[in-house]
């Protein structure tokens, strides 16, 4: 198996969850497949620690995280998750207004 090109991490932490990122690990999966992006892969993640650096419980909450790029997008709903394929899996452009962090080359 050849390793994949884009890899997604959706946060599954208890904020995170609170604010229907196992809908969106769901979501994000069954659309990833049926655009046959088999060199992507979807997984779910513990807790990213993302909330943690507010005093607001969950204010970025869910969060999403795109690596090899190392982009971190917060305040992702179901909506956003066509953007983020067509824009940044399928022509690498961030979706600057979902930006959390983005590591630098």
């Amino acid at each position: 198996m050849k390793p994949y090109r884009i890899h997604l991490f959706v946060c599954l932490g208890k904020r995170c969850l609170a604010k229907g990122s196992e809908e969106i690990l769901e979501e994000l999966k069954g659309r990833i497949k049926a655009a046959g992006l088999k060199d992507v892969k979807v997984s779910r993640s513990g807790c990213l620690s993302v909330c943690k650096e507010t005093d607001i419980e969950g204010e970025y909450a869910p969060i999403i995280v795109v690596y090899p790029e190392g982009v971190w997008y917060r305040n992702v709903v179901r909506a956003d998750l066509d953007d983020i394929i067509e824009m940044h899996v399928r022509k690498g452009i961030v979706v600057e207004r979902l930006l959390h962090y983005r590591l630098k080359p």
